[in-house]
């Protein structure tokens, strides 16, 4: 017959609890601001797509594009003119380089 152990082990307490300090709680609260910023921006980003495609914005762009196609104008700097035309402040208009893949390796 199995015999059950009885556990004679004290039971751990938990830890008290660590009080923040002012500055520990202000960069808590910066982090959560930005963790609710990019929620938003994720919850919004549907309606924000659906409304653009709506207006006229996305042919007048292409007007646009093609006005200035001639001039060989990027569509960064066709992007932070308008930017700047509408009266954004502090826009940074950048582009990334393309993604290069990794060679294959030889077998």
């Amino acid at each position: 017959m199995a015999v059950a152990k009885a556990s004679t082990a004290a039971k751990k307490t938990r830890a008290p609890r660590k009080i923040l300090s002012a500055a520990e709680l202000k960069v808590e609260l910066e982090k959560a601001k930005k963790r609710v910023q990019e929620l938003e921006q994720k919850a919004y980003a549907g309606e924000l797509e659906e409304a653009i495609k709506a207006t006229s914005i996305v042919t007048e762009f292409a007007k646009l594009k093609e006005k200035v196609k001639a001039a060989d104008v990027s569509d960064v700097a066709l992007f932070a003119a308008i930017g700047k035309a509408v009266g954004i402040k502090r826009l940074v208009v950048t582009q990334a380089a393309a993604a290069k893949r990794a060679p294959k390796k030889a077998s």
